[in-house]
């Protein structure tokens, strides 16, 4: 009987502890480390708004003809990626960040949900040409919208994430971009080499020395990200530079 009782108290302490360790590494995965009442608001040159599913920053003025759909990763808060998002808007390009369900899709029918709005989002939109571009596991839902309906988009960004592992792209005629950090411990650059071969030769790498996982976003620890040697403004500066540089080219 004490050993049943024992068993019992050892199942119930891991399931607490697990729980507790999820819940706080969920409460890390929220946007911090910028001024979010700067960042979340329209000034005279960009309008920022929030729906259910967008988070959008419009250019007011010498606006671009090419938009970029952002997916963000997994359980990270869509509001991380804003100081990016409003940075390429400042530049004159709209931006929006997707909100998906629960920060996650972690079923293949929440991900095809998700893959359906954006395309409905953007086959509806008036704007000109269309980027899809995806931090981590939204890496993988980037590079799958890239798959199901490459007719929609003129370019692809992947972002510290080693997708697409399953899907093979190597026949896109639109120019992608892979930016990946030295750091990273969740998508390593062994990892990146190793499904290299599912992008098209013209696929254009970036590797941020230095850099890790979680710094391509504004949120705050994350298991396994990587320890970074440089900053994370520092790594901004550098993919905000390359993704800028990328979209020049679009026009």
């Amino acid at each position: 009987m004490a050993s049943s009782k024992k068993r019992k108290f050892i199942r119930y302490f891991l399931l607490l502890f697990w729980s507790s360790v999820i819940l706080w590494q969920f409460f890390q995965m929220n946007a911090r480390g910028f001024d979010k009442d700067s960042v979340l608001a329209s000034d005279q040159d960009i309008l920022f708004a929030e729906t259910d599913e967008y988070l959008s920053f419009i250019p007011q003025t010498d606006s671009m003809n090419t938009s970029v759909l952002f997916f963000p990763g997994a359980l990270v808060q869509p509001e991380a990626y804003t100081p990016l998002a409003k940075k390429l808007a400042q530049k004159g390009y709209s931006s929006y960040i997707q909100k998906i369900p629960f920060r996650i899709a972690i079923t293949d029918n929440m991900e095809q949900e998700a893959l359906k709005k954006a395309s409905e989002f953007i086959t509806n939109s008036k704007e000109g040409n269309w980027i899809v571009a995806g931090h981590s596991r939204g890496g993988r839902i980037a590079a799958n919208y890239a798959a199901q309906y490459p007719q929609t988009i003129s370019g692809l960004i992947l972002i510290g994430t080693s997708h697409p592992k399953e899907k093979d792209l190597i026949n896109l005629t639109i120019p992608v971009l892979k930016i990946s950090a030295s750091e990273d411990g969740l998508a390593s650059p062994s990892e990146i080499k190793q499904f290299a071969h599912n992008l098209p030769s013209s696929t254009k790498f970036v590797m941020i020395e230095g850099g890790n996982h979680s710094q391509f976003g504004y949120y705050g620890f994350q298991f396994g990200a990587g320890s970074a040697i440089i900053t994370r403004a520092e790594q901004q500066i550098i993919l905000q530079a390359e993704i800028l540089d990328y979209l020049k080219h679009i026009n």
